[in-house]
């Protein structure tokens, strides 16, 4: 099993969702032995986001234009990105939660894995994923508990994005509530390490 670790944390120090990241591959690595784990760390990532040239690049691309050579380079950065997302089984993604939303790195990984053609493609009944076989967990910490208020935008952009590129194995860790109640801050913690558990060795079963 290849594991993508996408972790976009931008602290040094170790943060909530890594410390429940790492318990999932952990235990993920004790109930399957073929285990191989990469990590993607966002803000340490040449990220390509999408500008001018990247938007211009797609438009030759359907004439059959040639690149200039700022194009070639930037578009080269994102496929590189697609590439190591498309050699792995399964996709961990580590995220805080920032003002109703992961951090906005993430939003820039996100838009080099939707390639049309690549990714994902247009047919006369809409648009259709092209992953197949691939699973995805969220694993992501969030101060407040937003459960059930709609609210927790990175969640469910994060579970559709998947369901676009036809990834429909998604599961998620949310610990909520560590900042509201700091009084239950270890127990959360607790309680949240040991659904990673037994997320992983639920995955590892269908292995």
């Amino acid at each position: 099993m290849k594991v993508l670790y996408i972790n976009a944390n931008p602290r040094t120090k170790k943060s909530v969702s890594e410390e429940i990241a790492d318990t999932f591959i952990e235990e993920l690595k004790k109930a399957e032995q073929d285990v191989e784990v990469e990590y993607a760390h966002l803000y340490e990532m040449d990220l390509q986001e999408i500008d001018e040239d990247v938007l211009g690049s797609w438009g030759k691309h359907r004439t059959g234009e040639e690149f200039t050579e700022t194009e070639k380079e930037k578009v080269k950065r994102m496929d590189n990105v697609l590439d190591q997302f498309l050699a792995a089984d399964l996709y961990v993604f580590v995220t805080p939660f920032w003002n109703l939303l992961f951090p906005p790195r993430m939003k820039t990984y996100i838009d080099s894995l939707c390639i049309p053609g690549k990714t994902f493609r247009y047919t006369a009944s809409g648009q259709e994923g092209l992953i197949e076989g691939k699973r995805a967990v969220h694993i992501e910490s969030v101060g407040g508990v937003y459960k059930g208020t709609g609210l927790n935008f990175s969640e469910d952009y994060l579970r559709e994005v998947m369901r676009f590129l036809g990834i429909k194995e998604y599961d998620s860790v949310i610990c909520e509530g560590m900042s509201q109640y700091p009084d239950m801050a270890e127990k959360i913690l607790d309680e949240s390490k040991a659904e990673a558990r037994e997320l992983a060795q639920k995955l590892a079963r269908l292995e």
